[in-house]
């Protein structure tokens, strides 16, 4: 019995040991001052939040929550709602070191996420903070170049081309991203960067389906630093589609012209019999009110 005891104290001492172990390493982040006074080299827009938000729903929310919600995961110590006014207490640069460096039980995103892709994160969660205002790396003598694009396809090889230029001089090391418009928003088509000559090759699915003539609406974003552009095409680049209704050919009645004569006819005469038994009841109700009138 003495040694069962000895056995639980032990096991008991062990479990504590941990539970501190692991509260102390949840406890404040040392965030180095270099990480946490550094600047977003992207000016936080719509796409950014938008973007952010994708990936924030693939890979954040499990523990985070919606923000906003105060839904997050209970956890030792409390992962918190990133639209809470201590989460946004924080800087824009020591949300993006937790994000990339992770520590503990929150995950190390430095090898999922590209710096971009951090920062496209940090502007969704500012995108909950009304009073926000993003600070900016002092640009004194910096010039932005203004980006002019020419998109193409080579069906050679299944790739949309991309052309940056700033002042008709090719512009290299330039992050593109090609999209898909469609009706319930923009589907990814993929991302790649300009080389030495200013160009960028995106790989396209032969089997994306566009319309009747295989046209497709594009979008493309070429960003690198504070400098970006965006343009849009009706390409061809898709396979052609003929679109059909949902229901056409499922039966017979799905279209005028391939219903019988018989199914016209029984279709007027109930109409008409449905016109003629209102008029009849209403006909019927005036003359009993007139009836009782004269009683």
């Amino acid at each position: 019995m003495k040694n069962n005891k000895g056995y639980h104290i032990i096991i008991l001492f062990c479990l504590c040991f941990l539970a501190v172990a692991n509260v102390n390493a949840q406890s404040d982040w040392q965030i180095p001052l270099e990480a946490n006074e550094k600047l977003s080299p992207f000016l936080f827009d719509d796409d950014m939040v938008l973007e952010g938000r994708v990936a924030y729903e693939n890979s954040c929310t499990s523990c985070h929550g919606t923000p906003g919600q105060d839904n997050f995961t209970p956890m030792s110590p409390p992962p918190g709602d990133p639209a809470s006014e201590q989460f946004q207490a924080q800087s824009d640069g020591s949300v993006f070191y937790k994000i990339k460096t992770g520590r503990g039980t929150m995950p190390k995103f430095a090898e999922a996420f590209a710096d971009d892709e951090l920062w496209n994160i940090v502007a969704y969660i500012r995108s909950f903070n009304e009073n926000y205002k993003q600070e900016l790396p002092n640009m004194e003598g910096v010039i932005i170049p203004e980006y002019a694009m020419k998109l193409s396809f080579d069906e050679n090889v299944d790739k949309l081309v991309v052309k940056v230029f700033a002042e008709e001089l090719p512009q290299p090391e330039v992050s593109v991203s090609a999209y898909v418009m469609g009706t319930f928003g923009k589907h990814l088509l993929g991302k790649a960067q300009t080389n030495e000559l200013g160009i960028a090759y995106v790989d396209v699915d032969p089997t994306l389906p566009g319309d009747e003539e295989g046209r497709v609406n594009v979008m493309v974003k070429a960003t690198k630093g504070f400098a970006r552009a965006k343009a849009e095409e009706h390409m061809v680049m898709a396979k052609p589609t003929e679109l059909h209704s949902a229901i056409e050919g499922r039966h017979i009645w799905s279209t005028d012209r391939m219903a019988p004569i018989w199914l016209k006819i029984t279709f007027f005469i109930s109409v008409f019999g449905v016109w003629f038994a209102l008029l009849f009841i209403v006909f019927g109700l005036r003359n009993i009110k007139k009836a009782g009138e004269e009683a």
